[in-house]
């Protein structure tokens, strides 16, 4: 059997979302959205991703992708009203 065809998965933080997508696919990678089930968030910033850039992954296989919501309300990270104190936990009261 042939070994797979490794990449490396290039370094999406800090970038807009449709941009971490694009450069995703020229790396042979997919971002994708955590949950599955949802189409992939092409507004915000990403602030996360998951395996790290510089992993060697097969070529094709999904870099899991955090963004941060622009000001229209755009990614896939949950916003909390700004006049909502936190409680210990850091969620809204």
């Amino acid at each position: 059997m042939d070994a797979p065809d490794l990449v490396l998965v290039p370094a999406l933080v800090g970038l807009p979302a449709a941009r971490a997508h694009e450069l995703a696919i020229s790396a042979r990678v997919v971002a994708v959205d955590p949950d599955p089930d949802t189409p992939p968030t092409v507004s915000g910033t990403v602030t996360a991703q998951q395996p790290l850039a510089g992993v060697r992954v097969p070529a094709g296989d999904p870099v899991t992708i955090w963004v941060e919501p622009d000001d229209d309300g755009g990614g896939n990270m949950p916003r909390l009203a700004p006049d909502l104190p936190l409680d210990g936990a850091g969620a809204g009261t």
